[in-house]
């Protein structure tokens, strides 16, 4: 354990957990016991000191007792194996995302584990905040994502490690609707089978699945929180996973499907001649921080995940591998990205990309 005495707005503060490696010298990177990453200005720090006891986690029952303290009397929780949800919607819906989540935990292993990836599983439980309208998930995280929560349907937080999400498909506004109608909104089966045939039923899986499959990469040693990561990749594996099966119980069944939301629209920019050029992908986020390219940014980092994955297993494996050995806060320069990339697919980016698009044409 490490405490730190830190001159914050709100005047001197003491901080405790551990300190681990940071690559930018003007910040501390301390881990809290509830699983926080924070990020410290050097400057602003006191005093360090190491402490006697080891340093731990906090059990299952503290995070619990802490969420709810966190949230307030209108959330609830519920636990599975692996996750903790603070939730204020209809305890089904709940239920269903704990289900959902589960499903996909075990999917996540299995796969990698069939490839030797050598993940661990996390200890800790995962940590999921399900909010019942867009409102509600608003309220709390503004904060984080600031004029662009309006646009977001949920998210992963490297630093909180935690997910939040809202119900799409509006299920506790129409359960309460009924209610006040004096109709019963039916058994809990019945209730999910209204959220898979809404019409957001779609992208309201793919959310879930997606920021799910995020908090597990940087949980099990895929992908280190806080570190360099290209979104080409890190997106990209997200919608590779992400992909619904609305024919499923649980709207969602296997790994890799072709994920025909992002297809169509890759296909759409190759018919028209608007593809963001493979180099400028891999070697810059900019793209995904643009209104005019994030959507193509994204549809193509699942068609370059899905192609290398696809025909360049091993080579894939690898590429993610290097991406470990980056500490956090270190910065990776444009030539950096570009050297990682070709050390482990090699050279000729024009020849690969070309493969790319006949490849994907050929879905």
């Amino acid at each position: 354990m490490d405490r730190l005495q830190v001159e914050s707005d709100d005047g001197r503060v003491s901080l405790q957990g551990q300190l681990i490696e940071s690559g930018d010298p003007d910040f501390l990177l301390l881990l809290s016991r509830d699983n926080r990453l924070q990020k410290i200005p050097s400057k602003n720090v006191l005093k360090r000191e190491r402490l006697k006891p080891p340093f731990h986690f906090t059990t299952r029952d503290q995070v619990v007792k802490s969420l709810l303290s966190e949230y307030g009397r209108d959330y609830r929780i519920h636990q599975t194996a692996h996750y903790v949800i603070c939730f204020n919607t209809i305890p089904d819906y709940a239920r269903w995302v704990g289900t959902l989540l589960e499903r996909v935990h075990r999917a996540y292993f299995t796969y990698w584990d069939k490839r030797d990836a050598a993940l661990t599983v996390p200890e800790q439980p995962l940590v999921v905040i399900v909010h019942k309208n867009q409102t509600s998930f608003l309220k709390f995280v503004e904060g984080e994502l600031g004029s662009s929560s309006e646009f977001v349907p949920g998210y992963y937080n490297q630093e909180s490690n935690r997910i939040n999400l809202y119900d799409l498909s509006r299920l506790t506004e129409r359960q309460e609707s009924l209610l006040a109608q004096g109709r019963r909104p039916g058994s809990p089966a019945q209730q999910i089978q209204r959220v898979l045939g809404h019409p957001t039923a779609e992208r309201n899986v793919a959310t879930i699945v997606h920021e799910g499959t995020h908090q597990l990469c940087f949980n099990s040693g895929m992908i280190r929180r806080l570190s360099y990561t290209p979104l080409w990749l890190s997106e990209g594996m997200a919608i590779y996973f992400e992909t619904p099966d609305l024919t499923h119980s649980k709207g969602w069944s296997a790994i890799g499907n072709v994920n025909r939301y992002n297809l169509n629209y890759y296909r759409l920019l190759m018919q028209e001649g608007k593809l963001i050029d493979l180099k400028t992908l891999l070697s810059s986020d900019e793209e995904f921080r643009s209104g005019k390219t994030v959507r193509a940014a994204y549809a193509q980092s699942w068609a370059l995940n899905y192609f290398l994955q696809k025909t360049r297993p091993a080579a894939y494996r690898e590429f993610v591998k290097m991406q470990r050995l980056t500490v956090p806060l270190q910065k990776v320069s444009e030539q950096q990205r570009l050297s990682m990339f070709t050390s482990a697919f090699g050279g000729g980016l024009s020849r690969l990309e070309q493969e790319l698009r006949e490849y994907i044409r050929g879905l």
